[in-house]
């Protein structure tokens, strides 16, 4: 450890210290036992009285309305979800800087009909109407998060929000991030404004979700190591131990990743009975426009040549009018019906005076249902494309049931949808990149079962038969230079073989007193001709820890160790000047083991995460990649905290 990370190091230890010690002396606001409730940790200071008053009062709920508490405890959960996503990552796994892509280690697609969307490397950390939260609050609530990034930086998320009245609630949130990196040409910007607000009458004869969100992710890109350079870097010699002085293959490229949207969801109830009885007329609209760039002084002979620097702007702008119908009857339970209209317009190599593009307004039919049928669950989606020709189909199946000890649910889904507008159109300054495609939609039949027990686990068997699967490659597998370096020009291709992949994960946690052990691990296995679909066959993660109550029950103590391993496989290569991966087989990667050691602690209603990040990797060697030619992370120490107020 160098005299950097250990200064570092006894920093965090002293606030750490000073934080606790401090604690110990503060007078007031006495806690509130909450033991009969899964709920916050509240005080008396926090306008709430007693726990029938607290219960279900603070409501987080997602567009389709399922709701769930604010819950501040310390959960293995939780800490595996504090991370620049603020999800469990397990599934992914992530580039060497903070706020960078994700390279997958599984396989999988939304049932959407819509087209999937385009440069999918920035769509990891991007906001879906469908991820937007709304709250409902009796009293004003604040969250303030902080995490320390790789170097010379930051990652916060804030957010307030509260209510004028009982039926009106807004939220405000802002989301930063800037993180230098440790290697050449990496650094990583976020900002992102979000502004929620939802309405419920009185009577419940109208309610409406709304909300305003603005993304800007900004990417220096190097197009990672060179040859020669992943020599030096696994050579493991002391000079390149500062990777800054590894060569990359761009010093100059920069993308950007711009999407403003405006989101409208409104209802109204025409009949209603005193059986619960129940028919609405709703709207959905939705305007967003997303723009990406990638920029160049010059260009680059991994790319091609071009007479001018390269400045590529893609443009999309869609607009999405859904008019429904809701009918809740004691017999049918829940029944939808939908008229969609969708137009978009997709430019591409917008800046130049030869720009290409097209626009189509679309139209589809729905049918949802839900009904219980001898104390299971069915729920049902069919989704036809009336006319056009990228919209896609879905049939969607799924039941489900609660048991005491048992629950399980089974999904059969059936989807046709277009492979993304860019696999389709995209135009660059480069002169050899550029292309239209005719392509034939993506057909994804999957089937799913999960069962949850306390003895055995969860348990999820997946199947999915994928037919002209569509994916990037590179046009040119000659060496372009003396390191035998490869031109990064990507081609379209389509297969025509069906790929079958089949996907079983197990999680279960173990506890011994004090201490638990919790497990997930994924086994996968892939059927096909060409190596097209390439993923590791096993993915692990274990983590054992120690929790307990410290300081006369005055922080609550979490740590541990968390081991993570996926064996090895034909990882794909991210491409930057697409901002997506393209497939290779030329080089493994994996088999190597991620450590992290933990030490996290709750104290009222603030969470501390304390990380020693990928500790072993000074001991294993320099075999550790997040895709043939990035790097994983290096041993570095984060600190983090999550601080919730009530007021």
């Amino acid at each position: 450890m160098n005299n950097f990370e250990l200064n570092r190091v006894m920093k965090i230890i002293n606030f750490l210290f000073f934080l606790f010690i401090s604690f110990n002396f503060i007078v007031g606001q006495d806690p509130i036992s909450l033991d009969n409730i899964n709920l916050i940790s509240i005080t008396k200071n926090d306008s709430i009285k007693n726990n029938n008053e607290i219960k279900n009062k603070y409501l987080i709920f997602n567009s389709t309305g399922d709701s769930i508490t604010i819950d501040t405890t310390l959960s293995i959960k939780k800490y595996y979800r504090f991370n620049y996503l603020r999800k469990d990552n397990l599934e992914i796994l992530k580039f060497s800087n903070f706020g960078q892509t994700y390279n997958t280690l599984t396989y999988s697609y939304e049932n959407s009909i819509f087209p999937e969307e385009s440069f999918s490397s920035k769509q990891y950390a991007y906001l879906k109407s469908e991820d937007v939260k709304y709250y409902k609050v009796p009293t004003p609530l604040t969250e303030l998060l902080f995490k320390s990034v790789m170097k010379q930086g930051q990652f916060t998320d804030v957010f307030f929000a509260t209510n004028t009245s009982e039926q009106f609630n807004f939220s405000i949130g802002f989301k930063g991030m800037r993180s230098l990196g440790n290697y050449q040409n990496i650094l990583s910007g976020l900002k992102m404004f979000r502004f929620t607000s939802n309405y419920n009458s009185k009577k419940d004869n109208y309610k409406f979700k709304t909300h305003y969100v603005s993304q800007n992710f900004e990417n220096r890109e190097n197009g990672g190591l060179t040859n020669a350079s992943i020599i030096n870097f696994e050579s493991e010699d002391n000079l390149f131990t500062e990777r800054s002085k590894l060569s990359v293959k761009f010093e100059d490229a920069t993308s950007h990743f711009l999407s403003k949207r405006f989101f409208l969801d409104h209802e109204f109830v025409l009949l209603k009975s005193k059986k619960s009885n129940s028919l609405s007329l709703g709207h959905t609209f939705k305007y967003e426009t997303s723009y990406y760039s990638f920029e160049q002084d010059k260009s680059s002979d991994f790319y091609g040549t071009s007479e001018n620097s390269i400045n590529d702007k893609t443009q999309i702008k869609t607009m999405y009018n859904k008019f429904y119908t809701s009918l809740k009857s004691n017999i049918l339970d829940d029944l939808k019906i939908s008229y969609l209209n969708y137009n978009y317009d997709y430019v591409t190599n917008a800046l130049s005076s030869s720009s290409k593009g097209f626009d189509q307004n679309e139209n589809s039919f729905s049918v949802e249902f839900k009904k219980n049928i001898f104390k299971n669950n069915l729920t049902g989606k069919v989704e036809k494309n009336l006319f056009g020709d990228r919209l896609g189909d879905l049939l969607y199946i799924k039941l489900d049931s609660e048991f005491k000890n048992l629950n399980y649910y089974l999904e059969f889904s059936s989807l046709k949808k277009h492979p993304g507008f860019y696999f389709e159109l995209y135009d660059s300054d480069y002169n050899e990149i550029g292309w239209r495609e005719s392509l034939e939609k993506i057909k994804i039949n999957n089937i799913n079962l999960s069962v949850f027990s306390h003895e055995i686990g969860n348990i999820n068997f997946k199947l999915s038969l994928v037919d002209n699967f569509t994916f990037f490659s590179i046009k040119e597998k000659q060496p372009l230079n003396d390191d035998r370096d490869l031109k990064l020009v990507p081609g379209i291709n389509q297969s025509k073989q069906t790929i079958k992949h089949l996907k079983i994960k197990w999680q279960k946690e173990f506890k011994f007193g004090k201490f638990a052990l919790d497990n997930s691990l994924i086994y996968q296995k892939v059927n096909q001709t060409n190596s097209i679909l390439n993923l590791p066959e096993f993915i692990t993660r274990n983590t054992f820890y120690y929790s307990n109550d410290v300081f006369k029950k005055a922080m609550f103590l979490q740590t541990g160790i968390s081991f993570k391993y996926f064996s090895k496989y034909y990882s794909n290569e991210y491409n930057p000047l697409i901002s997506a991966f393209h497939i290779q087989t030329e080089k493994k990667i994996g088999n190597f083991p991620i450590i992290d050691l933990f030490l996290n602690a709750r104290i009222q209603r603030t969470r501390i995460y304390l990380k020693a990040e990928h500790f072993n990797s000074k001991l294993t060697g320099n075999n550790f990649y997040s895709s043939p030619s990035y790097p994983y992370r290096d041993f570095i120490i984060r600190f983090g905290l999550v601080w919730n107020f009530f007021n």
